[in-house]
């Protein structure tokens, strides 16, 4: 019977390998935010490394998925366990919410200081995604599917980047949202924002949540219906139009 510890092991790594993704990709949202330098190629960088390093922690464990949405495309179309979704995405969350936690205790005075008028304090903008509702839906759809579809095709086993999977991912990552995003305003990864704006509804007031017309829900189906669409691609039309020809290569 395995033990307790190893049966946990893959959700701590879940856990671990999301809070260092937030712990960094906020960490430089909250730089930027203070300085008032933000821009587009720093914020993507910056989550592009914390992709690298939050896979690079927790990929030989379980998987390295630190993503709701890769889990549920992994669930659909990769044979993934049903009775590990649900522990996958609230060890993420959680993973989420604790590193937004740790950015707050390293910058929680500076942030404080940013001038607050009216509506909701600036300094969550270092915790969440915002943007209009349609235009930011499509940003995140756009930006996960074609992340997605990286994920699906490094990781597989026939590729030849699948040894350096962490870095080829964070440089899909950077290259995704470079491509679409507006600065603080792409998550592609449901946990990225719904953990730290969790916290930043603790720590600032629940107007995260109604903020530019209740756009929590944006970074959540985004990415969910983005990745859905990634995998199917890749599954259904790329892999298996490749394993077709190799059949006719080997003479099958």
């Amino acid at each position: 019977m395995a033990s307790l510890r190893n049966v946990a092991a893959p959700y701590w790594a879940e856990f671990i390998g999301t809070l260092l993704l937030t712990l960094i990709g906020l960490g430089a949202t909250a730089q930027s935010l203070i300085s008032h330098k933000t821009d587009a190629l720093t914020s993507s960088a910056s989550w592009g490394t914390a992709v690298t390093l939050g896979i690079w922690v927790s990929e030989h464990v379980s998987g390295g998925h630190i993503n709701p949405a890769i889990t549920i495309a992994r669930f659909l179309f990769s044979n993934f366990s049903l009775r590990q979704v649900v522990g996958y995405i609230a060890a993420q969350t959680l993973g989420a919410f604790t590193g937004a936690l740790l950015v707050w205790l390293n910058f929680a005075s500076s942030l404080n200081e940013i001038k607050h008028k009216d509506g909701i304090h600036p300094a969550t903008r270092a915790f969440i995604t915002s943007n209009d509702t349609w235009p930011g839906l499509v940003n995140e759809i756009t930006a996960t599917f074609v992340f997605v579809i990286a994920v699906f095709a490094i990781s597989d086993q026939t590729s030849n980047a699948k040894n350096i999977a962490p870095l080829a991912l964070g440089l899909a990552f950077t290259g995704a949202s470079l491509a679409v995003s507006s600065p603080l305003a792409l998550a592609l990864n449901p946990a990225r924002d719904f953990g730290p704006r969790v916290f930043a509804a603790l720590a600032y007031g629940l107007d995260v949540f109604a903020d530019h017309s209740f756009y929590f829900w944006v970074p959540i189906a985004g990415p969910l219906i983005g990745a859905i669409l990634g995998a199917f691609v890749y599954e259904w039309l790329v892999k298996r139009d490749a394993e077709y020809h190799h059949s006719l290569e080997d003479g099958n």
